[in-house]
């Protein structure tokens, strides 16, 4: 945008005003793109007046006109969500398997200290017992860690399971939380010891956040309903996944960045039955047949100790 001395000679024409000054300057920005000269100066009622050589007032309008009507266009309205399922298998699943084990954990069933046999131990993986990564998320120390992790568990199971499906969610998240452990247990000391859900937890809230971003809110007209979820699953980490000298936050931020990079990582070459319900069932199996036989690699590596 120029000033009108800027071009001697030229007879200049008004295309545009507005009290709102700003709404000029965007037009400017419009004709400058095209290479057509214009200015803005003070007009009547404190209006500003966009000026453009009187020559090129036609071609000024007719492009103007084009823009306006592009910008007047609404927004395609984003489809209407249709959840894969209810997420409550995948809740389900989750809920047994951490009773289960809990169980067997509580009574040394079989002799078998599961804490020694499944913790995340980091010199341990190092030495290539790679199952504690996914052991460990399936063991709590006692039965008010284990309320907490089903808690938290349950509720962002059924958000992720509504638009995954319920057997894509329970796999994504295994995945997800088992690298968040890896990368915990490579980035802390050899010592360093760790069991608990909620690596898991976070790595789903991280995936469910990232997948409604992805799918459902890039259309969204602001920048803050286009964000929301990532806002919100950001804000969740931060209050429920710190906490005293006991927690693993290390862990937690590994889970919930494992479930942000899977997410992004499914949605580039899509995620294994994402909205198929028929295949919801399969997925779920293999998410849990990999957790047993994590167990059973533990079991078999494990010393016993009867009476």
């Amino acid at each position: 945008m120029d000033e009108p001395g800027a071009f001697p000679g030229h007879d200049w024409e008004a295309v545009f005003s507005s009290r709102r000054r700003h709404e000029c300057h965007e037009r400017g920005l419009v004709l400058d793109a095209l290479g057509i000269p214009n200015a803005i100066i003070d007009g009547p009622v404190r209006a500003a007046v966009l000026l453009v050589p009187r020559a090129r007032a036609d071609d000024a309008r007719r492009e103007l006109a084009h823009w306006e009507a592009e910008n007047a266009r609404p927004a395609s309205p984003a489809p209407p969500f249709r959840p894969v399922d209810s997420g409550a298998a995948f809740a389900a699943g989750y809920v047994l398997v951490l009773l289960a084990v809990f169980y067997g954990q509580v009574t040394d069933w079989q002799g078998i200290d599961f804490v020694a046999a499944g913790g995340l131990d980091g010199a341990a993986v190092r030495a290539g017992e790679w199952w504690r990564v996914v052991t460990a998320l399936t063991l709590h120390g006692d039965a008010g860690h284990l309320i907490a992790n089903l808690v938290f568990g349950v509720f962002f199971g059924v958000y992720a399971g509504q638009y995954l499906g319920s057997g894509t969610a329970a796999l994504l998240t295994l995945v997800a939380a088992a690298a968040g452990n890896g990368l915990d247990a490579l980035l802390l000391p050899p010592s360093h010891r760790a069991i608990g859900a909620s690596t898991a937890v976070f790595a789903c809230l991280g995936l469910a956040a990232t997948w409604v971003w992805l799918t459902q809110t890039r259309r969204a007209l602001g920048w803050a309903r286009r964000y929301a979820p990532l806002v919100g699953a950001g804000m969740l980490l931060a209050y429920v996944g710190t906490g005293d000298e006991n927690t693993d936050v290390v862990a937690h931020l590994t889970g919930f960045a494992g479930g942000v990079v899977v997410a992004l990582w499914a949605g580039r070459r899509g995620a294994p039955g994402a909205g198929r319900p028929a295949l919801q069932p399969t997925l779920g199996a293999v998410a849990v047949a990999v957790v047993a036989l994590a167990w059973v690699l533990a079991f078999a590596s494990a010393p016993r100790s009867f009476g």
